[in-house]
């Protein structure tokens, strides 16, 4: 391979992609939700709208403001959004208590 210095990992798996939307009173939001055994544990999260992306957990969402940056939420939907994607991480955490028994 041309790049085995370069290159520092690959890992395929099959995981778990959950796409959804939901809409605030100023703007809409489409998620794309990946759920992997990578990033221990965190849920990668793509906003449709912005391209942008974050690994989130629950403790993530403890400021919502925080979403702003990280996903370009617009700041007056911050809290909104950050309850939405609370629901969509405990799934995450339920599903994997699940496969852990």
């Amino acid at each position: 391979m041309a790049f085995d210095e370069e290159l520092l990992y690959t890992v395929s798996e099959t995981s778990r992609v959950r796409f959804t939307g939901i809409e605030t009173e100023a703007a809409r939001y489409d998620f794309g939700f990946v759920y992997t055994q990578q990033f221990m544990g965190k849920v990668l999260v793509v906003c449709m709208q912005t391209g942008q992306s974050a690994l989130l957990d629950l403790h993530a969402l403890e400021e919502p403001r925080q979403l702003y940056p990280m996903l370009g939420i617009n700041l007056n939907d911050t809290e909104h959004v950050a309850e939405f994607l609370r629901l969509c991480l405990v799934e995450k955490t339920q599903a994997s208590e699940e496969i852990d028994t």
